[in-house]
C-alpha cells in the first residue's frame, strides 16, 4: 500500500472520528445521525447542481444502489444492536471486518495479500481488542465466543455482516469508475459516495420519521443543526476518501488500517476525560502503528 493512500486513509479515520465523537455526545445519536444525513443530501444536491450532468459509468447503477441499500440497513442495524446488547459485545463483533474482508475479497474479487499483509491486519484488530477490554484479551475473545452461542447478539452479526457487504460492493463500484477515468479519482469517490449516500440515509431517514414523534426530532434538529452540519462534512471527508482509496488499493488493507479511527477515539477520550494512557492503550498504539507500517511496506 502507497504512503500517500495510507495518508489518505489516516486522514480519513481523523475525520470518522470526528464525527462519532460529535454524535456520542449528541442528545439523541439516532436523530443527529438522521440531521447529518439531510446536510449530506443538501450538498450532494446543491454540488449537482452547480456542476450539472456529473460522469456515471455503464454498469455502476446496480452498484450504487446496493450500496446505498448496505449502508441504510448497516445505520439501523448497528442501533438496533445497541438497543439490546451492552457495547461490550457489539463492539468488538462490528470491528471484526478486518477478518472477513480479505477473505471474502479473495474469492470473490480475486483480490491477493501478502503475508506481511495478512500479520498486519491481525495486528490493526488485535490493537483494537486490547484497546476495547483494557488488555484483557482473552476476556475478549471469551465474549465473542459467548455471543456466538447467544441468540440476542443476531443484529451484531447482521452489522458486521452489512460492514463486509457494503466493503466488497464499493470496491466493486470504485473498480469500475476507476476503469473508465482513472484520471479523476477524487470526483470519482465524491460522485459514488454522495449518489450511495442519497439511498442510505433516505432509508434512515424514513425509519426515523415513522419511530419518532415531529415534535422530539424537530426540537433535536433545531438545537443541534450546527453539529449535524460538521458531522455530515466530517462523514463527507470520511467515506469520500475511502472511495477514493479504494480504486487503487485493495479493500482488505483498506478496512485495516481505518481501523486506526479506534485509536484516536481513544487519544480523544484521554484528553477530554483527562484518564491515563495506560500500558494496555501505549501497547495497543504500537500495535497499530506497526501494523500500518507493515502494510506500507508490504
Amino acid at each position: 500500500m502507497s504512503l500517500l493512500s495510507i495518508s489518505l486513509i489516516l486522514l480519513s479515520s481523523l475525520f470518522h472520528s470526528l464525527w462519532n465523537v460529535l454524535t456520542q455526545t449528541s442528545r439523541n445519536s439516532n436523530l443527529l445521525s438522521g440531521l447529518k444525513g439531510i446536510w449530506i443530501m443538501g450538498i450532494g444536491v446543491t454540488l449537482y447542481l452547480l456542476q450539472g450532468n456529473e460522469f456515471f459509468p455503464p454498469g455502476i447503477g446496480l452498484w450504487i444502489v446496493l450500496s446505498g441499500l448496505l449502508h441504510g440497513l448497516y445505520i439501523l442495524s448497528l442501533s438496533k444492536a445497541y438497543s439490546v446488547q451492552d457495547i461490550s459485545y457489539v463492539y468488538p463483533i462490528a470491528r471484526s471486518a478486518p477478518v472477513f474482508v480479505p477473505a471474502f475479497s479473495w474469492f470473490l474479487l480475486g483480490e491477493r495479500l501478502g503475508l506481511l499483509s495478512i500479520l498486519a491486519i491481525m495486528l490493526i484488530l488485535v490493537a483494537v481488542y486490547i484497546l476495547h477490554f483494557d488488555g484483557h484479551l482473552i476476556r475478549g475473545f471469551k465474549n465473542l465466543w459467548d455471543a456466538v452461542l447467544h441468540k440476542d447478539l443476531k443484529w451484531a452479526f447482521i452489522t458486521l455482516a452489512l460492514v463486509v457487504a457494503y466493503s466488497l460492493v464499493d470496491k466493486q463500484g470504485m473498480d469500475i469508475f476507476f476503469q473508465h477515468r482513472p484520471e479523476e479519482k477524487f470526483a470519482n469517490g465524491l460522485i459514488f459516495f454522495f449518489t450511495e449516500a442519497m439511498i442510505g440515509f433516505s432509508i434512515c431517514n424514513l425509519y426515523l420519521f415513522w419511530k419518532y414523534p415531529w415534535k422530539e426530532i424537530s426540537t433535536v434538529w433545531r438545537a443541534e443543526w450546527l453539529r449535524g452540519l460538521i458531522a455530515g462534512l466530517a462523514t463527507i471527508g470520511s467515506y469520500g476518501l475511502i472511495c477514493v482509496v479504494l480504486q487503487s488499493e485493495p479493500v482488505g488493507q483498506v478496512v485495516a488500517v481505518r481501523q486506526t479511527s479506534v485509536m484516536m477515539v481513544v487519544v480523544w477520550g484521554c484528553w477530554k476525560l483527562g484518564e491515563p494512557f495506560g500500558k494496555q492503550r501505549i501497547l495497543a498504539a504500537g500495535l497499530t502503528i506497526l501494523g500500518v507500517g507493515m502494510m506500507s511496506w508490504d
